[in-house]
């Protein structure tokens, strides 16, 4: 069995870390916070899995919120008209699981539980690779999941993979409680030219089932207009006063929303990136990277923390596969160009796309999936799965066939 080393208690690595102790290897986190200090510290994202990332969680024995958390179900896609009223709604007929937990309570109960059933937890300065250096000399193999800081230079931007240069949207995110307590759907607003309002089910470190808002605003737009030097309550406000302006009787109830404390809040952009997975050390030692670190998601598709458990899961399929074998640079290229064919490139594709305007064919489908369940079903199945919009709703040539083969009329295919 390989001792592996782990840098970066996150999502990813910690998923990878359990995997890895039950496959018989001999595991090390590197974290640059204590489990205390991440339960404490401020809120970092409002990530959510869906139901093939909760089950590889379940698989682990890692769902300890079940019991306690309301449970989400199924997600809605609306698109806003100019005057605020709702043109086109998108529900499957049958919802499907998705669970939000915040990542406070749960990497700091994850790395606990890590270091509980067997792997060496060790919680060093990790801002510079030269300090990472440091730390890695003798491990069979080493995995960097956290982009923080220096770090990330460890591992070029790929122009070919990376679909902007730039953020598309800017973010506030908020963990409310006090608002819609029995809303089990994820709900994703899209006012066209204005950006997207996400609501879903989130359970809280403070034990609160709650709610998580997102607000992805496009820059210069009425969702871009917030002071920098707002406190998280203050920003609430100034939110509860546009979403009412902007989506008139729809969110009424959010006035009574509240922040359980001032580290429940959050801005800022993101790039969507794919980043070269192979980095080099100052001495020569190879490092590969792992979620974050070399694929970094803007949230409007929730394909970030689900791209990483899946990164995580094929990555111990083949370190499994490895066995006795070094882990070389090559090897680390292969493994990670193997994901990005396998999944990754469709889960980058569907955050690029939705940040998009919708191409001509594609807003045909949005069309057919407001009127047709089956078509709502499979549009909806792509923020699940991301594989199965592919081709059909990138490529206008496969478009109308798919269409078909779901009982779209012909006199919704005009465009086509």
């Amino acid at each position: 069995m390989a001792n592996i080393a782990i840098v970066g208690a996150g999502q990813a690595g910690l998923f990878l870390g359990f995997g890895l102790l039950e496959d018989g290897h001999e595991v090390t986190l590197f974290s640059d916070q204590t489990s205390d200090a991440i339960l404490k510290g401020r809120l970092p994202s409002g990530m959510g899995l869906f139901e093939d990332a909760v089950r590889k969680e379940a698989a682990l024995g890692l769902t300890f919120w079940e019991d306690v958390m309301t449970r989400g179900e199924g997600a809605i896609l609306e698109f806003i008209n100019p005057d605020g009223s709702v043109g086109l709604h998108i529900c499957p007929p049958v919802a499907r699981p998705h669970r939000g937990v915040d990542q406070r309570l749960k990497n700091s109960r994850w790395m606990q539980e890590l270091e509980r059933r067997g792997a060496a937890v060790r919680v060093v300065p990790l801002a510079s690779p030269d300090e990472l250096d440091k730390h890695v000399a003798g491990f069979d193999l080493v995995l960097v999941a956290t982009g923080k800081g220096s770090i990330s230079s460890l591992f070029e931007r790929d122009p070919q993979r990376s679909p902007f240069a730039k953020p598309q949207r800017h973010l506030i995110g908020m963990l409310v409680n006090n608002f819609r307590p029995d809303l089990r759907s994820g709900t994703i607003r899209v006012l066209p030219g204005v950006g997207e309002v996400i609501i879903t089910p989130f359970y809280g470190r403070e034990n609160v089932k709650g709610r998580f808002l997102l607000l992805e605003g496009i820059p210069g737009g009425p969702l871009d207009q917030f002071p920098r030097e707002l406190s998280g309550r203050e920003l609430l406000a100034a939110c509860q006063r546009t979403l009412r302006a902007l989506l008139p009787g729809q969110l009424e109830d959010l006035k009574d929303a509240e922040l359980p404390s001032e580290q429940c809040w959050l801005r800022g952009a993101l790039t969507p990136t794919v980043r070269h997975p192979v980095g080099r050390l100052a001495s020569g030692k190879a490092v590969l990277g792992l979620g974050d670190a070399v694929m970094l998601h803007d949230p409007l598709a929730a394909q970030g923390g689900n791209n990483a458990t899946h990164m995580a899961d094929f990555y111990r399929n083949r370190i499994r596969e490895n066995a006795g074998r070094p882990f070389t640079a090559e090897w680390m290229q292969r493994t990670f160009d193997d994901f990005w064919q396998a999944y990754g490139q469709y889960a980058m594709g569907v955050t690029a796309g939705l940040l998009m305007p919708p191409a001509p064919h594609q807003q045909t489908v949005l069309t057919a999936a407001h009127h047709v369940p089956g078509m709502a079903e499979a549009l909806i199945g792509g923020l699940y799965d991301p594989r199965s919009l592919f081709p059909w709703f990138v490529d206008p040539a496969s478009t109308r066939e798919f269409l078909l083969s779901k009982g779209v009329p012909p006199a919704l295919m005009e465009r086509l």
